[in-house]
């Protein structure tokens, strides 16, 4: 994918990887904190359906700036900066766990977003009726209470987090998986993904902290506000982002679909295989 940096506001640049493929576009929202181009099977695969792909790194991460907290509602004016800058009129959205609510913010707050796709998505956190994070670990909880506080010396731990995260060899996130799996595992998107974990962090911390703070604070527009087409897609063995966050979506947005696929996890299910799927009739 073509690297290219687009002034979102004056002096706020924003890195984007960019491929022409067809003449309708797709945007792409990354997880956290993963930051990457597509592979080039999932190029080539959007590009079988007639889709260009832009993909915002948000900000903090490698040359995007990083602003500061921020609610996610702001990075729909991103989408709307990159979307402008490449000439489209209209757009298709995407996004895929941490970047699911940025699809959400889209097609809540852009009318040129004509629909979506939100892979395995955090919902708000924020909540009184419906608790994403009630079946996380006491562990996680006491971390999203550390980043939600914003605290002093978050950035010393972050830091910290970071070469844990990195010496972590990315096999053993799936060393207990099924047989479909582990033939996934072996598929060349697959092994292109897992390899690109360090660009996260080309420029340091800031873009996972910021990341996983904009997700814990309020969002800054209300989901039940979207009229446009919505296909949730989660896998029920999903253990990052429970299966009942996108249930609860479902709910809340008049016009979605649901799916859920049998015995996939968080990875899995944004594999080629379910998005060549998705994208028809998109």
């Amino acid at each position: 994918m073509e690297k290219i940096l687009i002034e979102a506001a004056p002096g706020v640049m924003t890195q984007t990887y960019f491929h022409k493929g067809g003449d309708k576009l797709v945007v792409w929202h990354h997880g956290t904190p993963a930051p990457r181009p597509m592979s080039p099977q999932m190029l080539e695969l959007f590009s079988s359906f007639g889709f260009s792909v832009a993909a915002p790194v948000r900000q903090g991460y490698m040359q995007s700036t990083a602003v500061g907290p921020r609610p996610i509602a702001d990075d729909a004016k991103v989408t709307k900066a990159v979307v402008e800058h490449l000439g489209f009129d209209e757009f298709r959205t995407i996004g895929y766990s941490g970047g699911g609510p940025r699809c959400l913010a889209d097609l809540a707050l852009l009318e040129n977003c004509i629909k979506g796709i939100a892979f395995a998505p955090m919902v708000p956190t924020d909540l009184p009726e419906f608790d994403p994070l009630k079946n996380a670990s006491d562990d996680e909880k006491e971390v999203l209470a550390i980043v939600r506080s914003w605290a002093p010396d978050l950035k010393e731990r972050f830091v910290k987090w970071q070469e844990e995260y990195m010496a972590g060899d990315p096999a053993n996130d799936f060393k207990d998986a099924d047989e479909d799996t582990k033939k996934w595992l072996e598929t060349d998107d697959a092994k292109f993904r897992l390899a690109q974990k360090a660009l996260a962090f080309e420029s340091g911390v800031d873009g996972w902290m910021l990341d996983e703070y904009s997700m814990l604070t309020p969002y800054g527009f209300d989901v039940s506000t979207i009229k446009k087409p919505l296909l949730i897609i989660t896998g029920d063995k999903d253990v990052n982002v429970d299966m009942s966050c996108s249930v609860w979506l479902n709910e809340q947005v008049k016009d979605s679909e649901l799916r859920v696929y049998e015995g996939m996890g968080h990875s899995r299910v944004f594999a080629l295989d379910v998005i060549e799927t998705a994208l028809k009739g998109f």
